[in-house]
């Protein structure tokens, strides 16, 4: 049973949509959803990422490790704020209902700030270096918050059997227009020498252009969503303080009662655990490539798009699972293949494969790179273990879906930013500590793979979120 009884208004309203019967086609409404993601998720790649982050750091601040570090002290902050505020944001919209007008507000206030971006010149001619991390700040919350109202969305724009495919649609379509913009951005923009626009690469134009490109995509790919996508009905509340004290409240009651609703909070801190370690390997394994591999900047660009293409095949991937077992062993068959990828990538080294030596490795195929044995297998493994991290974040937003109460699916989604972004610190903190002990990159990748076990040990206790489609409690 859940906290809240149901009433008319945004639970009774998922209610009343969520049958268990009816077609896993996805109907105009789960595909509208969708698309809001596929414009979203090109920032987090294309300026977070493999362009604008490392040209800020090198050619705005002019300093690399400087710009690294500014970039990650932006990180830490926004995401102390939003693990304070993603919580009371989900609670309080829990209490109103409906999510487009806020995500609508989030959306139109974060086109412009990523517009902004093309004044970040180089040497911070036209915005100071720290204008800039702010601005980037202000995106990230921004997104983190709308990331909350997005995915607390999901079961009034889907029925139940749509969930799953839509949820890895979602990310399927973000690496969709990932790979797209990217392609076009080098073959317009970046390897010309005239780049298309008339812009000049003297003056880093195409670089700042990226930011541009990115708007203009989520800007075209937010409005399916604002105009076919089903919310939730409203409550009688108003956007007012009071709202705000009732969504507070709701959620201190919440957590004071979390045994009526263990089996969302235990899988909350098997997701945390889980999506720690994945953060680490999706983050970290480009520098532990550039490091071990001694891979250049063309091969890490390449491996980044097939990161994209990973991603896309785990969105659709997680769909099938989802399907076919539930989303919880869905979420732990992903977890165990995120696993088999770690492995086999700290298994690897210019002369080795799976902790093996090769003597002498020799190219095996006529390639401008990845043309030996132990760099292929590299990123074989790397490949698989991006497939099944970016499926693992889909099947555990499915997940959250069917354990949570409906009338507080906000709230949780909030929770589930709190645990993210307060223990986002734990992975890189482990893998550095071990990388120092025992001077090795690929012991720094132990303890990722104990949170991982931990994650994936948690989910045996959690009940629910099986084949069969069922309503989260009300």
């Amino acid at each position: 049973m859940g906290l809240m009884p149901a009433v008319d208004g945004p639970e009774a309203d998922l209610a009343a949509a969520g049958s268990v019967s009816g077609s896993r086609k996805l109907d105009r409404s789960a595909w509208s959803w969708a698309t809001y993601q596929a414009g979203r998720d090109p920032y987090i790649g294309l300026v977070n990422g493999f362009l604008f982050a490392p040209y800020f750091a090198t050619l705005v601040v002019g300093d690399g490790v400087k710009g690294q570090a500014m970039i990650a002290q932006m990180g830490m902050i926004s995401g102390l704020t939003v693990a304070f505020i993603a919580p009371v944001i989900g609670a309080t919209v829990d209490t109103i209902g409906p999510r487009k007008p806020w995500l609508a507000l989030i959306t139109l206030m974060v086109i412009p700030l990523m517009m902004s971006l093309w004044f970040a010149a180089p040497g911070g001619a036209i915005l100071s270096p720290w204008v800039v991390v702010g601005i980037l700040g202000l995106i990230s919350i921004l997104l983190s918050c709308g990331e909350v109202l997005f995915s607390s969305m999901l079961p009034y724009a889907a029925a139940p059997r749509m969930r799953p495919m839509a949820s890895g649609l979602a990310l399927s379509l973000g690496n969709v227009t990932s790979i797209i913009l990217l392609v076009f951005i080098l073959m317009a923009l970046m390897l010309p020498e005239q780049p298309l626009f008339g812009l000049s690469k003297e003056n880093s134009e195409p670089d700042r252009m990226v930011p541009i490109l990115v708007a203009l995509t989520f800007a075209l790919c937010a409005i399916p969503l604002f105009l076919f996508s089903k919310d939730a009905a409203k409550s009688g509340g108003k956007a007012d303080a009071s709202s705000v004290r009732a969504g507070v409240g709701s959620l201190i009651s919440l957590i004071r009662n979390w045994k009526q609703n263990s089996d969302a909070m235990i899988y909350l801190l098997a997701r945390t655990l889980a999506q720690d370690a994945g953060g680490v390997l999706l983050i970290l394994c480009g520098v532990y490539a550039a490091g071990v591999m001694g891979w250049a900047g063309t091969e890490m660009l390449v491996y980044g798009l097939l990161g994209c293409v990973a991603g896309l095949i785990g969105g659709v991937l997680a769909g099938w699972l989802d399907e076919t077992f539930g989303p919880r062993i869905a979420f732990q068959i992903e977890i165990a293949g995120s696993v088999i990828g770690l492995i086999g990538i700290i298994g690897a080294a210019p002369a080795q494969i799976l902790f093996m030596p090769v003597a002498d490795p020799q190219p095996i195929w006529n390639a401008p790179m990845f043309t030996t044995l132990p760099e292929l297998v590299f990123v074989f493994f790397g490949f698989l273990g991006f497939v099944f991290q970016i499926a693992a974040w889909s099947s555990s937003r499915t997940l959250l879906t069917r354990l949570a109460p409906a009338s507080q699916m906000g709230a949780f989604f909030g929770l589930a930013a709190l645990a993210g972004n307060s223990t986002s610190w734990l992975g890189p903190m482990f893998v550095g500590i071990f990388t120092a002990v025992f001077h090795s990159q690929q012991a720094g990748f132990i303890p990722v793979a104990v949170l991982f076990a931990a994650g994936f040990i948690l989910l045996f206790f959690v009940k629910g979120g099986g084949k069969e489609p069922d309503l989260a409690p009300d």
